[in-house]
């Protein structure tokens, strides 16, 4: 169908506008990588130009003088464990609140939410007198243990209200099959879910690795210091060695661009998940077929989900033998 000029002229706006924001979004990292090959000197008479000359000099100074790879080593012991805990314990919690039928479900999910209400600023005196009477102050545990309390509010919205859109009936066949409570959770609702967990440990990761402030509050020793905080030593030790500074900003960046690179799909799968998919039931006859989707393969009513499920998709999922 041909567009008319009103429609094109927006649609060159629109484009215009989209490549525009980009490059602001953009620009900033660029300039950043081109900045940490320059010298001192360099970046002052040549601001936003190429390097004259491409040094790794910048980045081995903020590794040896830095120390940077030691922080980088705590932050991934620190986000790593609070990904995983979170992880763990909202999948389980998510699969009982939503799942199962007792009395307290919705208030226990109520309450879950309430932590969402609560700013993490206002629980670092508590949270420090506490630590402190533990002997925990100065271990990783002080800054992990927040961090999952923190983060799991969050998680259990987002599991919970992907949870509550599946049908039941996905489960009641299962059960007639045979599975236990533990295998409807890890063999059924769990694969369907993946895209709401992935998001999860996306969203917590990057919280947890670009936090400044529970790691510069309950550690002290230089050795068990994060990368953020780390940073702000650098800054203090080599307060005119801006380009070594802007290398080691550059190695603390990294991961985080990576995991979102490599998980961009999931993460936007897992936030609009259960808002409009839709379930297509389709009833086959016992024995004859089995179809193949993200759930284990059954040999009865079998479904899908998706807010868009197109005949080609349907074949591509439903691979029969």
């Amino acid at each position: 169908m041909k567009r008319s000029a009103s429609e094109n002229i927006w649609l060159v706006i629109k484009y215009i506008s989209l490549i525009g924001f980009t490059i602001l979004c953009i620009y900033p990292l660029v300039w950043l990588f081109l900045a940490s090959f320059k010298t001192n000197a360099e970046l002052y008479t040549n601001t936003w130009g190429l390097p004259e000359q491409w040094s790794m000099t910048n980045y081995v100074n903020a590794v040896v003088k830095g120390g940077v790879f030691r922080y980088f080593g705590n932050s991934v012991i620190i986000a790593v464990s609070a990904v995983l805990v979170t992880v763990i314990l909202a999948t389980m919690a998510s699969y009982a609140i939503a799942r199962m039928h007792w009395k307290l479900a919705n208030l226990t999910h109520s309450i879950f939410l309430l932590g969402m209400m609560i700013p993490i600023y206002a629980l670092v005196i508590p949270l420090f007198s506490i630590f402190k009477g533990m002997g925990l102050l100065d271990t990783h545990l002080a800054v992990i243990i927040p961090q999952i309390a923190v983060g799991f509010p969050m998680a259990i919205f987002i599991i919970c209200g992907f949870m509550r859109s599946i049908p039941t009936e996905l489960e009641e066949a299962a059960i007639i099959d045979g599975c236990t409570v533990f295998q409807c959770f890890f063999k059924i609702i769990l694969p369907i879910a993946k895209s709401s967990v992935v998001t999860v440990a996306v969203v917590q990761f990057i919280n947890v690795w670009n936090d400044l402030l529970l790691p510069r509050i309950f550690l002290t020793e230089s050795s068990k210091m994060t990368l953020p905080v780390g940073l702000t030593n650098f800054q203090a030790m080599y307060s005119t060695d801006y380009v070594g500074m802007i290398a080691a900003v550059i190695i603390t960046i990294i991961p985080s661009i990576v995991v979102y690179i490599l998980l961009h799909k999931q993460i936007m799968e897992g936030m609009v998940a259960g808002a409009d998919g839709e379930w297509i039931y389709f009833d086959m006859v016992p024995g004859e077929h089995e179809v193949r989707t993200g759930a284990p393969e059954y040999t009865g009513r079998i479904c899908v989900i998706g807010a868009e499920i197109k005949e080609d998709k349907l074949t591509e999922l439903f691979q029969v033998k």
